[in-house]
């Protein structure tokens, strides 16, 4: 079998892969229609399934109505691919999916105008391949180099690199270096078919690995909701108390001294009953955003339930957790919940202790120790800070 036919053939299992994804990804988003990144991926690969049809039918040959058409849906899938690629990287903003709509409008425009008015093939070819490796960019680049992306995020980052560099690369080749190219893409040309045949490589494992991104980014998501409040979005008790004994035995190995926190705010049920459940949760919210701002990004944030919070403060020492605790409770104090009719002020009481944990240090008795310290504060009248003592029988 000939080169011609091989490449043939490949684009036929490139076509039939790509249909088989969409045809994967449609029947799950049936019964998944909220699912706005798949189902932008999905549209985006729709476009390009398409697009190599029309390459197909035409033997590669394509005259001005099957290039128009083609391109157009080049341009618009790797547009929609790139905007589902930056909702993964969560940066996508409404200005940014203005920025993709533009700057496809305008590359279909101008690629129009060089077909019916020049209709050069190396132009043309020159022209979408830039085209379209300017679509990843901006997605690639914030893959790479994001914060705190994943190293399959990169890796992903680096696969769709290649096909930037192809276009790139191919656009350099026909328009710098003067390398004509056929007018099929069957034609057994080597640079042509090595750049066609890197291209639909990466893009079917690039399909491949927007999946497993899509997952990754999905178990985060609910390994997030697990974790964590939903109305202060600070850590549940479990993952607290999880968190805190790792936290005690690297601190215990070290012999460094950790903090725990515990407080309440002062009143919570005349709160409630005064002024509704809705105004008890604002000043919930409110307390937490005043926390987050005060706490270090060592330090365990959470919300036991009601109005009980917890902070654990690994590394501080007695003079250090009373500094923290002191100026928590002032800022609360003096915080004010604005209501329709007037301003609503609230305070609360921390109790406090510090140790230097050891092998038998446990995180039920650190909390019943501290939650003893926070009894004592609130008997001091309120609005105050107790220190307890951890036991230290054995």
């Amino acid at each position: 079998m000939n080169l011609l036919m091989n490449l043939k053939l490949y684009l036929g299992f490139i076509i039939a892969g790509n249909a088989v994804v969409v045809l994967m990804i449609g029947a799950y988003l049936l019964r998944h229609r909220y699912e706005e990144i798949l189902r932008t991926f999905f549209q985006g690969r729709c476009l390009q399934t398409a697009a190599w049809i029309i390459v197909l039918f035409n033997e590669g040959v394509l005259d001005r109505v099957a290039a128009a058409f083609g391109n157009s849906l080049f341009f618009a899938g790797f547009a929609m691919e790139a905007c589902a690629l930056l909702q993964l990287t969560r940066t996508y903003t409404l200005r940014l999916r203005h920025y993709y709509q533009w700057i496809t409008a305008a590359s279909i425009v101008s690629f129009h105008l060089i077909l019916f008015t020049n209709n050069d093939l190396n132009l043309r070819v020159a022209f979408a391949a830039i085209c379209l490796g300017v679509l990843l960019l901006l997605p690639v680049f914030r893959m790479i180099f994001g914060t705190g992306n994943s190293l399959l995020m990169r890796l992903i980052g680096f696969l769709y690199l290649v096909v930037i560099v192809s276009h790139f690369g191919r656009s350099v080749s026909i328009m710098l270096l003067h390398h004509a190219i056929d007018h099929s893409l069957f034609s057994g040309s080597f640079v042509t078919s090595l750049a066609y045949l890197t291209l639909n490589l990466s893009l079917i494992l690039g399909g491949t690995g927007f999946v497993l991104l899509l997952k990754e980014v999905t178990d985060e998501k609910l390994l997030n909701l697990a974790n964590h409040d939903d109305l202060t979005g600070a850590l549940n008790r479990r993952a607290f108390f999880e968190r805190t004994q790792s936290a005690i035995y690297r601190h215990g190995k070290k012999q460094q001294p950790i903090s725990l926190m515990l407080f309440d705010v002062d009143k919570f049920k005349l709160i409630n009953d005064t002024f509704g459940h809705d105004v008890g949760d604002r000043v919930l919210r409110s307390l937490s955003r005043r926390i987050f701002g005060r706490v270090d990004a060592q330090h365990l944030f959470a919300r036991f339930g009601g109005d009980e919070f917890a902070i654990l403060m690994p590394g501080y020492d007695e003079q250090q957790s009373e500094e923290a605790a002191e100026g928590i409770r002032a800022e609360i104090a003096a915080s004010e919940i604005h209501l329709p009719d007037q301003s609503l002020t609230y305070t609360i009481s921390i109790g406090l202790l510090t140790l230097i944990p050891d092998t038998y240090t446990d995180t039920e008795r650190l909390y019943i120790s501290c939650d003893n310290a926070l009894y004592g504060a609130k008997k001091n009248g309120k609005n105050s800070i107790c220190r307890g003592h951890y036991p230290n029988e054995r």
